[in-house]
């Protein structure tokens, strides 16, 4: 047995009591039955009491009108269903519970609705495959999924709002939104795209006042080589004093290097959040523009994600051998600060329910899918704490993986304000445990 999101073959037994047995995915987490039961569509999710809240769900996406694929099971009052889908300019085609998906026309449909029915497959990889080449380009899929309590029969698998991710992006969809559904199910709404030959990584840049590092930087990053990934390199230059974006101005035109100026400095949060808005990789990976971390780290913190495993993975400098800031000259500063880390990290994870060792740390790496639906407003480095708290409260648990560190000292250039920063960073964490994650349009 493999897992259908990241192929995997490892799974570990959660309840040995049970039969069948429940095993977890050793690699990207999701749950199977074991053995398998055979496939069965009668306990199939009827959808006329729950048809205004789908319908809802699609418009809020953005769609009204068109060709309407649903797939549902067998006792469905579809009168209802086309009612409510003809208000919405929708023409309503439904899949019999026994049929193929195989034979369905080419980019015929508009929307498609899949009621319980993704979990019930052998392989439903393919079911999304085969839907996918029935959907025109853009169009809308919504799924409806049990969680893994109670366990409705005909059942083969179990997606959480991480392994679901992962596998429509591997399947060509994207700018996917989990909901919980009630206290048994999740309501997952996301857009057809073309699959890319290769994966695309997207490495952020935020370069200001760094001219004795940032040439160093760059010949590494334009010497590092990512074997089966594309990659891009987004430079935002802040408009520096010190001569950074003249030499920034040497890459404009290079074919790997995107260049954006900006005009004044705004903070590193700003200079991040513009490089989103230039981003045209699958993958996003955070560089500052020093030599604090190792380019030779990127293979190990890629590799969950390029093999479905993950999306969101943290290169932790605090986990097993600790590697704590020693300035040479500043051995008081650099203990306090490593004070600082222990409070901050220790108040995100009581308020956010995590248990990460370095939520701060610079390598941040995640799916640019991850982003969709959220909006970003801190300019400074308390952007490191939104960043993270938003991807969080969405739902993503990060993986840590531990990395190289070679902390630099203030006079080294580290740009960190003691007094003033601190007091943000806490009033950020604070304010994005109470605010709305989402705006109003996709709340």
């Amino acid at each position: 047995m493999n897992c259908p999101v990241c192929d995997g073959s490892r799974f570990a037994r959660l309840l040995a009591v049970r039969r069948p047995a429940l095993l977890r995915c050793q690699g990207c987490g999701c749950v199977a039955l074991d053995p398998l039961p055979p496939h069965s569509l009668t306990e199939l999710h009827p959808v006329s009491p729950y048809a205004a809240r789908y319908m809802d769900a699609l418009r809020r996406r953005g769609f009204r009108g068109g060709a309407l694929l649903v797939g549902a099971g067998p006792r469905v009052d579809t009168q209802v269903f086309r009612d409510l889908a003809r208000t919405d300019g929708f023409q309503s085609e439904f899949l019999d519970p026994a049929a193929s998906t195989d034979n369905l026309p080419p980019a015929a449909y508009d929307a498609a609705i899949l009621l319980d029915r993704l979990q019930t497959q052998l392989a439903p990889g393919e079911l999304l495959r085969t839907l996918h080449a029935a959907l025109r380009p853009g169009a809308a899929l919504l799924l409806t999924l049990p969680r893994l309590k109670p366990w409705p029969a005909g059942n083969r698998w179990y997606f959480d709002p991480t392994t679901i991710q992962l596998l429509l992006l591997r399947y060509g969809y994207h700018q996917v939104l989990v909901r919980r559904a009630g206290a048994s199910g999740l309501l997952v709404t996301a857009l057809t795209c073309p699959l890319p030959a290769r994966p695309k990584c997207s490495i952020l840049v935020a370069a200001f006042d760094e001219s004795r590092t940032f040439p160093l930087l760059m010949d590494a990053l334009l010497k590092k080589e990512i074997l089966g990934v594309d990659r891009e390199i987004v430079v935002i230059e802040s408009n520096s004093t010190d001569g950074t974006r003249e030499l920034a101005k040497q890459y404009q035109g290079h074919p790997q290097v995107k260049l954006v100026l900006q005009d004044r400095p705004r903070g590193k949060g700003h200079a991040l959040r513009e490089g989103f808005l230039h981003a045209t990789g699958d993958i996003i990976l955070i560089q500052d523009a020093d030599l604090e971390y190792d380019l030779d780290d990127y293979d190990a913190l890629l590799a969950p994600i390029l093999s479905h495993r993950a999306l969101f993975v943290l290169g932790t400098r605090h986990s097993g051998d600790w590697k704590m800031r020693r300035f040479a000259q500043q051995k008081g500063l650099s203990t306090a600060l490593n004070l600082g880390h222990a409070f901050f990290t220790g108040v995100v994870n009581v308020l956010f329910r995590q248990n990460m060792t370095d939520p701060f740390t610079m390598f941040k790496v995640f799916r640019r899918d991850c982003l969709f639906g959220l909006e970003f407003k801190c300019n400074r480095f308390d952007f490191d704490h939104e960043l993270v708290i938003k991807l969080v409260r969405k739902g993503y648990r990060p993986l840590e993986i531990p990395v190289n560190y070679r902390s630099r000292s203030f006079r080294e250039g580290k740009k960190v304000r003691l007094f003033r920063d601190p007091l943000t960073w806490l009033w950020v964490d604070l304010k994005l445990r109470f605010a709305p994650l989402f705006p109003k349009d996709l709340r």
